[in-house]
C-alpha cells in the first residue's frame, strides 16, 4: 500500500489520496462540515434533509437527470449527517472517480433546492422517523447519545418531528449557503488512483468553490441524564453509557482493547455472564465511539420484562470488574478481532477512503494502516486493567423503552 498524501486547496478544502495496490476499484469519502451541531435551535433534521435535497436536481439537471447520471456510473453510494460532518461516500470502478466527483462537484456548488422537491423531502425525512419505532435498538442509540451529551452534540441526525415540521424551505436555502462550503471541508479518495493525478481532478472540479468562515464550535461536553420512554410489549431495550478517553488520548487503544474484551464475540464477557449462564437476554454489547472530541463506552442488552433490572445490574458489574483482571487469552482474542476489522479495511478501498476523511476529521492526520496493528499488538494484560482501573465508570446514563421502567 502506498503512503498517504494530503493536499489542502486555498479555498479551504482538504484533499486526501491513498493509492491502493491490486483493486481495481475507486472510492470517496467527502465530508461537509454541515452536521447537526450546524442546525438552529428548533430546527433538528435539516442536516439529514439537506442530504436528500441536493441530489433532487441541479441548475442543469433535474432530479431524473442527476439520478440517471449517477446510476450510470454503476455507483455503490451513501449519504449521511452526524454530528459534525454531512457525509457522501462511494465506490465504482477506478476510471469513473472523475465523472463522479465532477458531479458532486455539481451537487454542492449548483443544487437547485426546489421547494417541491423540499417538502417532498421532509415529507421522507418524517416517514423515516416513524419508521424507528420499528427499530427500537437504533432509537434507544440515539436516546441515549441526547441523554448523555449536552447540545449542539447529542441531537439525533434523523432529527424530531415538531423540529422537522417547523423547517421551512428558506431554512434549507440558507443552510446549504452557509455550511455546503469547502472551509473544513474533506475530499478523501482511494484505490486504484495515483495521488498528483486525483488531486489535479478535484482542484479542477472544486477549486472554484467559495465558502464563508465557520465559527468554532464548542467543546463536548456530557451531562448524563436517564429517561425512560414507556411502550407496550414484551421486550425493554437498555442502553447504558459512560465517558472514555477520546482518539487524541495515549490510553485510545486500550479503551478499544477493554471494550472488545467485554463485548468481542461469543467468548466475550458480556455474552458469557449475561446471557450464556444466566439466560438474561436475547442480546447484549458494548462499543466505544466518539461525539466531536468525547469518547465514549455505551453498553446494549435487549431483555423480557422480569429479567430487565437483573441483567442491567449483571451488565454493569462486568463493566466494573473488568479492573479486578483480565487473563491473556481474553486479551488475544480483542487483538485478533481489531486486527481483523484491520485487515478488512486494508483490503476495501471504500474503507480506506473512510478511514481516511475519518482520521483527518478528528485528528488532522491520517494514521497508517501500520501505526494502528503496531498500537494494538503492543498492549499488554497490564495496560488493559491499567486503563479500566483507572477509568471505572463512576456514573452510567441509563436509557430504557419498555413496560417497565428500571432502577
Amino acid at each position: 500500500m502506498s503512503e498517504v498524501q494530503i493536499k489542502k486547496l486555498a479555498n479551504g478544502l482538504t484533499m486526501i489520496a491513498e493509492p491502493m495496490a491490486d483493486v481495481s476499484s475507486g472510492s470517496f469519502s467527502i465530508r461537509l462540515p454541515a452536521g447537526t451541531a450546524r442546525e438552529n435551535i428548533g430546527l433538528n433534521g435539516l442536516s439529514s434533509i439537506m442530504t436528500d435535497l441536493v441530489f433532487r436536481g441541479t441548475e442543469e439537471m433535474d432530479s431524473r437527470t442527476l439520478s440517471a447520471k449517477l446510476d450510470s456510473l454503476g455507483l455503490h453510494y451513501n449519504s449521511g449527517s452526524s454530528n459534525l460532518y454531512s457525509s457522501f461516500s462511494g465506490a465504482l470502478v477506478a476510471d469513473k472517480l472523475g465523472e463522479a466527483l465532477k458531479l458532486h462537484a455539481d451537487v454542492f456548488m449548483r443544487a437547485r433546492l426546489e421547494e417541491e422537491q423540499f417538502e417532498l423531502c421532509r415529507e421522507s425525512a418524517l416517514q423515516h422517523l416513524d419508521s424507528l419505532e420499528d427499530d427500537p435498538r437504533q432509537k434507544i442509540s440515539m436516546l441515549a447519545f441526547e441523554n448523555f451529551m449536552m447540545v449542539p452534540y447529542g441531537k439525533p441526525s434523523v432529527g424530531k418531528e415538531k423540529e422537522i415540521q417547523a423547517i421551512s424551505h428558506e431554512d434549507a436555502l440558507n443552510f446549504y449557503k452557509r455550511f455546503y462550503n469547502p472551509n473544513g471541508a474533506i475530499i478523501a479518495v482511494a484505490g486504484a488512483i495515483e495521488a498528483e493525478a486525483t488531486f489535479a481532478m478535484i482542484e479542477e472540479n472544486f477549486g472554484s468553490w467559495q465558502g464563508e468562515k465557520l465559527d468554532v464550535l464548542p467543546k463536548a461536553k456530557y451531562q448524563c441524564l436517564n429517561s425512560h420512554q414507556h411502550k407496550d410489549g414484551a421486550q425493554i431495550h437498555i442502553a447504558m453509557i459512560y465517558p472514555s478517553v477520546n482518539i487524541h488520548h495515549e490510553d485510545y487503544y486500550k479503551a478499544k482493547a477493554a471494550v472488545a474484551i467485554l463485548s468481542g464475540g461469543m467468548g466475550s464477557r458480556l455474552f458469557t455472564e449475561v446471557r450464556e449462564k444466566r439466560g438474561l437476554c436475547y442480546s447484549v454489547g458494548a462499543s466505544h465511539t466518539m461525539i466531536a472530541d468525547q469518547g465514549l463506552i455505551m453498553g446494549y442488552v435487549g431483555s423480557s420484562p422480569d429479567k430487565a433490572q437483573e441483567a442491567l445490574d449483571v451488565m454493569k458489574n462486568e463493566f466494573v470488574n473488568l479492573a479486578n483482571g483480565i487473563s491473556e487469552d481474553e486479551l488475544d482474542r480483542a487483538k485478533i478481532g481489531l486486527r481483523a476489522s484491520l485487515i478488512m479495511q486494508g483490503e476495501s478501498s471504500g474503507a480506506r477512503a473512510g478511514g481516511c476523511a475519518g482520521d483527518y476529521a478528528l485528528l488532522g492526520r491520517v494514521r497508517s494502516l501500520e501505526e494502528i496493528e503496531k498500537a494494538i499488538l503492543d498492549l499488554s494484560v497490564d495496560d488493559v486493567v491499567g486503563f479500566a482501573k483507572a477509568n471505572q465508570p463512576e456514573e452510567f446514563t441509563i436509557t430504557t423503552i419498555g413496560a417497565k421502567e428500571l432502577i
